[in-house]
């Protein structure tokens, strides 16, 4: 039986969080929505003498982006809670802002609670249609509803809008091998390795779809360049067991257990 390489996903979501794309290692694409802790809204401090003890904000007079930036040092300091609330309660105040809108959804996402992210993202995007940024992470979200086709086309508008946004084009390569459109998802993992050369994700996934075109020798030295960049142990090491099924064909894969709910 010949292996075939499993295509990987980037979560665009941890770009709005301040991670940097280059950075981000490929990662496993949930099939189902992975359910984080759940995150308590924290307990609001009072100030006396408020009517009907209303809260207190501390950055009520601040402006959204500086707001945006409290909430994201708050999670770079291991702080989820104030993270949140923070920005739920810029949103309070700045209904229309469209920012404060993407930057909660991909938080959201990211934990996993893609329900109320993608009401964000839906609002974000309603509220600003160019933000490629907030396109993109509304197709991850659809795509874990298995809503592929508005996936796919919030991510071509995603590219109109920036052709060179690295995380739409190599998400959009990623969904159009999952329909097979293996010509179009070559395309787009061909510019992500032009963008950037050193990125390992796109050499990995390429190689999966060499593979799916039957050009072995390409997805060999796809490989073999990921397992020169990637810093990922565990990737690596299935990175090793597709190269020598590639490299051995006549080899048999022995096919994994079942999972305990097959």
């Amino acid at each position: 039986m010949r292996a075939r390489i499993i295509l990987r996903s980037m979560i665009p979501a941890l770009l709005l969080a301040g991670l940097s794309a280059a950075s981000a290692s490929p990662e496993e694409p949930a099939e189902t929505a992975v359910t984080a802790p759940a995150t308590a809204t924290p307990a609001v401090p009072v100030t006396p003498g408020r009517p009907h003890g209303a809260a207190y904000d501390p950055h009520g007079k601040l402006d959204p982006e500086t707001q945006i930036e409290i909430a994201l040092k708050h999670k770079a300091e291991g702080r989820p809670q104030e993270t949140l609330h923070t920005l739920s309660m810029a949103i309070d105040k700045h209904p229309d802002h469209a920012r404060l809108y993407a930057v909660r959804g991909s938080l959201l996402l990211e934990e996993g609670r893609v329900s109320p992210a993608l009401a964000d993202l839906e609002k974000a995007v309603t509220l600003d249609p160019t933000d490629a940024e907030a396109l993109t992470n509304r197709a991850q979200a659809y795509r874990q509803f298995g809503r592929t086709e508005q996936a796919l086309a919030d991510l071509d508008q995603a590219i109109a809008i920036n052709p060179d946004f690295l995380p739409a084009r190599f998400n959009r390569g990623a969904l159009r091998y999952g329909t097979r459109d293996l010509d179009g998802a070559l395309e787009d993992f061909d510019y992500c390795i032009a963008l950037d050369p050193h990125l390992p994700g796109p050499y990995f996934n390429r190689a999966a779809v060499r593979d799916a075109l039957g050009e072995k020798d390409a997805a060999i030295a796809d490989l073999e360049r990921f397992l020169q960049i990637s810093q990922n142990e565990a990737w690596n090491a299935q990175a090793q067991e597709m190269l020598e099924v590639l490299r051995n064909p006549e080899r048999v894969e022995v096919a994994p257990p079942p999972s305990p709910h097959q």
